[in-house]
């Protein structure tokens, strides 16, 4: 709009220079003779003068098929000049119609921008029937702005009315068709958002069916898919997932997978199948086979592979399954703990884990011992709670007791 307008303004400005030179170019002559004619010269120069002008002035014959025009040369160039004039004035009435509508344009979207403006000046104050009212009229002009459609859908939204919130969609993709991807990704995240699964995944089937490798599309599926528990499908599109997803969150979300799978009694054989290479060995898939190995009572696999790992990382979620191994070899693993403990003596987690060892093979001083060592380090509510068993254990009421409210205390 900006480049029309410069163009028109240097189209006029072309137009007022050559009519102007011509105006001052005649002037200069009219001029010129006016003053010779005042002259008093004598008769020799005169006459050499008039036949200068007579040259200058000369005549001039047209001719065409039958018909002729005779006149002179300033005349000739006046009336060029006039037609000139007269066809710039009738290609100007030619294109009024087009400008005239690109003034109405203009005005359209000023209104557009206003209403706009009126509906955030009002939603900042609180006063959403109004704001609302201004952003419908927004919507409703020749020239709509993208935002007055994203703010009628999230408004939409917000107050639960999803039904509306779709109308806006449909109004805004009919409206700006351009852009309708990106209406339907700005509303699939708040739907998202607002926990209404099924109608983001509309939104998020239509816009991978269109194209199968939008990031944004393939990223918010996965979303609504973990949202919705719905790990059989996730587990189904793991491969094409991993294009899209960083490699943490797809980890993450197989060892939710894993633990569903063990707390519901599932075998785990074939989630772990499905594992892409590219996280085979990262430590959240290591963590959930170890669960399993463990679940599936296979103490020797997990216990080698734990001895291996958790000198590494140091991770806590290995630290701990490591109480969780069999019976048959309690002072071997207490042994070990003892050692990685000379080495970190102020891991809380490591003192835990020493801690339910020793429960496990009832050395419940030692046990004691341990969990307090533990809240030393780091008081946190779980070791409070599993104190006031110990103490509980060890027949100590009034000091399990207190150690109890503390573990309320600090989950507080």
């Amino acid at each position: 709009m900006i480049e029309k307008r410069e163009q028109g303004k240097k189209k006029k400005s072309r137009l007022g220079f050559f009519i102007g030179f011509f105006i001052a170019l005649i002037a200069v002559i009219s001029l010129g003779l006016f003053w010779l004619d005042r002259q008093l010269l004598n008769q020799q120069l005169l006459s050499s003068f008039d036949g200068l002008i007579e040259d200058l002035n000369g005549y001039v014959f047209l001719e065409f098929f039958q018909y002729s025009m005779e006149t002179t040369v300033p005349v000739l160039i006046l009336g060029m000049l006039l037609a000139y004039v007269l066809m710039r004035i009738l290609a100007l009435i030619w294109r009024s119609p087009r400008i005239i509508r690109e003034m109405l344009a203009n005005r359209s979207v000023k209104r557009t921008q206003r209403l706009l403006n009126d509906s955030l000046i009002l939603l900042s104050k609180g006063d959403m029937r109004r704001a609302k009212k201004k952003l419908k009229s927004a919507s409703s002009t020749n020239h709509p702005i993208l935002q007055s459609f994203l703010l009628n859908i999230e408004m939409s939204i917000d107050s639960g009315d999803i039904a509306e919130s779709h109308n806006w969609v449909k109004k805004a993709s009919s409206k700006l068709p351009e852009v309708k991807d990106y209406i339907y990704l700005f509303a699939s995240k708040l739907l998202i958002d607002a926990e209404c699964f099924i109608d983001a995944r509309s939104y998020v089937d239509e816009l991978i069916e269109s194209n199968p490798k939008n990031p944004a599309a393939n990223q918010l599926l996965f979303e609504i898919l973990k949202d919705t528990r719905d790990y059989d499908l996730i587990l189904r599109k793991i491969f094409e997932f991993t294009d899209y997803i960083k490699d943490d969150e797809l980890a993450q979300t197989i060892h939710s997978l894993v633990k569903e799978a063990i707390k519901d009694q599932k075998p785990t054989k074939t989630i772990f199948e499905r594992i892409p290479r590219s996280i085979d060995k990262h430590p959240m898939i290591i963590t959930s086979k170890i669960e399993a190995w463990i679940d599936n009572k296979e103490y020797l696999k997990a216990e080698t592979e734990l001895r291996k790992q958790i000198p590494n990382n140091w991770n806590k979620e290995l630290i701990i399954l490591y109480a969780e191994l069999g019976e048959d070899n309690l002072n071997g693993l207490s042994e070990r703990v003892d050692k990685w403990l000379e080495e970190r003596p102020k891991d809380a987690k490591l003192w835990l884990v020493a801690s339910r060892l020793a429960q496990k093979d009832g050395l419940w001083s030692k046990a004691q011992q341990c969990i307090e060592r533990s809240i030393e380090i780091k008081p946190v509510s779980e070791a409070y709670t599993e104190l006031a068993l110990i103490l509980s254990e060890l027949g100590e009421k009034k000091q399990a007791s207190e150690a109890l409210k503390l573990a309320r205390q600090t989950s507080g």
